[in-house]
């Protein structure tokens, strides 16, 4: 599981000089991303990829909630009316 998210520090690099909004908040999630790979931490009973596998799905769900917001607000700005 480790392998398919650990190309966000290349996402980081693309977006460094940035200053906008947007790009602040991809950083923000590339940290989100990167500090799940690195806990260490073992609770007792817990298996090592549960809390990692939780804490990916928590933050891909906040992803597309994000993409749904982007593109309601996209539709919205293409009618006519406006």
């Amino acid at each position: 599981m480790k392998k398919q998210v650990r190309g966000v520090r290349p996402i980081e690099r693309a977006v460094e000089k940035r200053t906008d909004a947007e790009a602040t908040i991809i950083r923000q999630y590339c940290l989100a991303v990167r500090s799940t790979l690195t806990d260490d931490g073992r609770p007792p009973l817990a298996a090592p990829g549960l809390k990692l596998h939780e804490r990916l799905t928590l933050i891909a769900a906040s992803l597309e909630r994000v993409a749904q917001k982007r593109a309601s607000r996209q539709n919205w700005s293409d009618c006519s009316i406006w």
